[in-house]
């Protein structure tokens, strides 16, 4: 303490004070702050075990410390003054080696939780409709020509409302080979 210095004046030390932080690269405080955010985000989109938790903090750990490193790299360049590599590039390299061993922890339940939670798109009508006249007409090289004749047979049932009256005449033939193929089919109109 400056003995000669004004009391009015002095200032207290500054607890949490960055002022002399840049990037954050060797900031445990920057680092935690961050990788609590991020551990955060993975806690509430996901649900871990008490043992996959301690690899999500890790994991947010690993993300918090490359993102500080990838921003003083994208500042201050690859290289040194001298044009040597710098050290950063090293030690991103641990942590991403580091990183990769936590979410390999991870991993496995993020994978089954996100297929989990996705929904099949809606199939509407015609979707179904085109999906069996592709059938059915012999476009799908894995469909038998059983499919064939239930994929027609059900295009027919769905074209022959109720309100139309139509009639459908088919005109299958057996190969010699066993199969069944469809050879022609029209449809009639009934009279009212």
């Amino acid at each position: 303490m400056n003995r000669r210095g004004n009391p009015e004046t002095l200032v207290a030390a500054q607890p949490g004070n960055l002022n002399a932080v840049k990037r954050g690269v060797h900031s445990p405080r920057l680092i935690q702050a961050c990788a609590a955010e991020l551990e955060g985000e993975l806690t509430r989109s996901f649900e871990f075990s008490p043992t996959q938790r301690l690899a999500v903090h890790e994991v947010a750990r690993c993300m918090a410390i490359l993102e500080a490193i990838d921003r003083d790299l994208d500042e201050r360049g690859l290289e040194d003054k001298r044009g040597k590599p710098r050290y950063l590039l090293n030690h991103r390299w641990r942590v991403s080696r580091q990183l990769d061993h936590w979410l390999g922890k991870i991993s496995d339940a993020v994978a089954r939780q996100a297929a989990a939670g996705e929904q099949p798109p809606a199939a509407e009508l015609t979707d179904y409709v085109r999906e069996l006249q592709r059938i059915a007409l012999g476009h799908d090289p894995s469909a038998s020509a059983r499919d064939r004749l239930g994929a027609l047979k059900e295009l027919v049932r769905l074209d022959a409302a109720p309100s139309s009256g139509a009639v459908i005449h088919l005109n299958v033939t057996k190969g010699a080979d066993g199969e069944v193929e469809i050879v022609e089919h029209e449809a009639e109109p009934t009279e009212p």
